[in-house]
C-alpha cells in the first residue's frame, strides 16, 4: 500500500525523533500528535492498532488540518512523563521526569520547521496516555501557537504529589480548546503492595476529573470532557473521542 504521508528525522542536538507528516494541500493548521507510530496505519502501530488520523480527517471532510506525528523511542516515559513516578511502594523502578527536554524539542525544532515548510497559521496537541502528560505539561509552557489540547486517560496517579503541586500553582492558560476524555474499562494492571492492591480502571476516571477539574480553575471555558463507560486502553477506543475533537479544532477561528 502506497503511504498517504511523508516521513523526515529531525534533531536537535543528541535527540532525534522520526516525524511522520500528513498536510493536505489546504491545510493551514496541524496537530501534533505522539507516539507517532500509532497515529496513521494499524500495520505500522506498536499494537497493531492506530488512530487512524487520515481516515477520519477524510470521513469527516476536514482538509484545513494536517497531522503531524512524532514517534515516540524507548525513552518514552522519560521523555513524556514531566515528573518521576511515585510507585516505588508497589515495587515499580523510577522512570519518567524529562519532559521538559521532550516538549523543548517541539518548540525549538518541530514547530519551527512546520512553519518554514509549510507555513501553518497554528497548532493543536494531541496524546494519549504517557502522551497525555506531555500534552498537559506543554500546555503549561502556553506556547501562543497552539491552540488546543487533547489529553485522554492521562494516568496523573503516577505521579499524585507532584501533580497535585503542579495543579496547585494554575499553569494552564484560559484561552484554549481543551479536551479531556477517559474510558471506564482501561484497567492496564493492578498495583499491589502487600495485601494491598489498587486497580487503575477507576483511576483513569478520577484523574480525568481532576485534569478537568484543574482547567476549569484556571478560567478554561472551551472546556470538554468525554467519559466512556465501556472503553478500553487502546487507540480504538481514542478515535471517536479524536474525531471529535478534530472537527472541532478545524472549526477553530484562524
Amino acid at each position: 500500500m502506497k503511504r498517504k504521508y511523508e516521513i523526515a528525522v529531525l534533531s536537535k542536538g543528541g535527540f532525534a525523533r522520526t516525524v511522520r507528516i500528513y498536510a493536505p494541500k489546504k491545510a493551514d493548521r496541524a496537530v501534533i500528535m505522539h507516539d507517532g507510530q500509532n497515529v496513521f496505519s494499524d500495520g505500522e502501530a506498536a499494537y497493531k492498532k492506530s488512530w487512524r488520523a487520515i481516515d477520519i480527517l477524510k470521513e469527516c471532510g476536514i482538509k484545513n488540518t494536517a497531522v503531524i506525528g512524532i514517534d515516540c523511542a524507548p525513552s518514552r516515559l522519560d521523555d513524556y512523563l514531566p515528573f518521576p513516578n511515585e510507585l516505588s511502594e508497589y515495587g515499580i523502578p523510577p522512570f519518567g521526569g524529562n519532559a521538559e527536554t521532550y516538549t523543548s524539542y517541539l518548540s525549538d525544532i518541530i514547530i519551527p520547521y512546520l512553519d518554514k515548510r509549510f507555513g501553518f497559521g497554528f497548532y493543536g496537541m494531541l496524546g494519549s496516555s504517557a502522551g497525555a502528560l506531555a500534552t498537559l505539561f506543554y500546555a503549561s509552557q502556553n506556547n501562543k501557537r497552539v491552540k488546543a489540547y487533547g489529553i485522554f486517560s492521562a494516568p496523573v496517579y503516577i505521579s499524585p504529589m507532584a501533580f497535585g503541586k503542579f495543579f496547585g500553582e494554575k499553569p494552564f492558560p484560559a484561552d484554549r480548546m481543551y479536551r479531556v476524555y477517559a474510558g471506564g474499562n482501561e484497567n492496564t494492571e493492578t498495583f499491589r503492595n502487600g495485601a494491598t492492591s489498587v486497580d487503575e480502571t477507576q483511576l483513569f476516571v478520577d484523574d480525568a476529573f481532576t485534569v478537568t477539574n484543574a482547567l476549569r480553575g484556571c478560567g478554561a471555558t472551551d472546556l470538554r470532557l468525554y467519559l466512556e463507560n465501556t472503553a478500553v486502553h487502546d487507540e480504538t477506543s481514542w478515535r471517536q473521542p479524536e474525531r471529535s475533537f478534530l472537527l472541532d479544532f478545524a472549526a477553530l477561528t484562524p
